[in-house]
């Protein structure tokens, strides 16, 4: 069950800088736009900055969000609407991404809301109302259904010096929170498909964790172990803290191996997560095959360590080679020297 202080944290007034190159604070001013809901009167908890509604089945009402450029130039503004999905890192997004995944949705907010105006365009210090329809699913739910509105406002089009000129895109989200006919305070949570992946070039193993429960899970602490199957010597492990998961959403937990070369093989992972009072333990067995491994290695960021133990045994093996051989031809010295006085009797 959320908790007023959790919200105002981890959702408010959402701002998501999407820079698809690199992340950095920003400014209104360098943003170029900025965004301010308008307080709806069916809003539960005005307190906070997000829209926190509690509707009717088949309710319809209007939302409305005040768009103001703050830039020194016409821009164009895109919106849109999308679940609520929690990304790799553990946090909650509130705006359509490739990564998020949903599962058991009672409802959906992508179906639920909608807007005639896609895009806008704004001239310099202008503002303007867009407007989005809520309709309410027929039939009562039971938790929370959760989403966001989407502003993003594209990088320009410029002329690059180089392939790796970065371009930027800004996005502000607001959260969107659809009461049901009563709050759920205990979550189902299950352990989907574990498997080799990687990310920035760097080896990992994700490890699918299911929130199948229309309620938030905070504070989320996991702690993953890897056993090679069968043995009981722990071949990975990680604890992540401080997560939060969207209600009905795909957590892909992603277990780090750093440097390290994946290896193939049949394994076994442990998984411990709490969420305040709640507590889970799951147990899965996995495969990396050969062609997996070797497809991740070849792109993947890898420290080759030198294996001095195999390079000594090496160097000793020569020198024995040697020694024998050194041996042997003094054997046969000997013997032609042996032989060689013979002769001369």
């Amino acid at each position: 069950m959320l908790t007023r202080r959790w919200w105002q944290f981890g959702v408010g007034l959402l701002i998501g800088l999407a820079s698809f190159s690199w992340c950095q604070r920003v400014s209104a001013n360098t943003v170029g736009f900025e965004v301010a809901p308008v307080a709806s009167k069916y809003q539960v908890d005005k307190a906070v900055a997000y829209y926190d509604l509690k509707l009717a089945p088949n309710q319809m009402i209007t939302l409305a969000v005040k768009v103001t450029n703050t830039s020194t130039q016409a821009i164009v503004v895109h919106t849109s609407i999308a679940p609520a999905t929690t990304n790799p890192n553990g946090v909650v997004e509130y705006q359509a991404t490739t990564a998020g995944k949903n599962i058991d949705l009672p409802a959906d907010t992508s179906q639920l809301i909608t807007t005639a105006e896609d895009k806008i365009t704004l001239a310099k210090g202008t503002s303007k109302i867009v407007t989005f329809k809520v309709k309410m699913p027929a039939r009562k739910y039971n938790g929370v259904v959760v989403g966001g509105l989407s502003f993003l406002k594209k990088a320009a089009k410029q002329q690059r010096k180089s392939a790796m000129a970065i371009k930027n895109q800004y996005a502000y989200s607001v959260a969107v929170v659809l009461h049901g006919d009563r709050a759920l305070t205990k979550n189902k949570l299950t352990l989907g498909k574990i498997d080799a992946t990687q990310n920035n070039g760097y080896n990992q193993i994700s490890l699918a964790l299911q929130n199948r429960t229309a309620a938030f899970l905070n504070q989320v602490k996991t702690d993953v172990q890897i056993y090679r199957r069968g043995s009981q010597k722990v071949r990975y492990k990680q604890v992540n803290e401080h997560g939060q998961m969207a209600p009905n959403s795909v957590y892909d937990l992603p277990l780090r191996v750093g440097r390290d070369a994946l290896k193939p093989g049949y394994y076994t992972a442990k998984l411990a997560v709490t969420s305040k009072k709640q507590h889970w333990t799951f147990t899965k067995d996995f495969e990396i095959t050969r062609n997996r491994a070797n497809q991740l290695n070849k792109t993947a960021v890898i420290e080759h360590h030198t294996n001095w133990w195999l390079w000594f045994s090496l160097g000793l093996l020569v020198i024995l080679l040697l020694l024998i051989a050194w041996y042997i031809h003094r054997k046969q010295q000997k013997i032609k020297q042996l032989e060689a006085q013979l002769k001369d009797k």
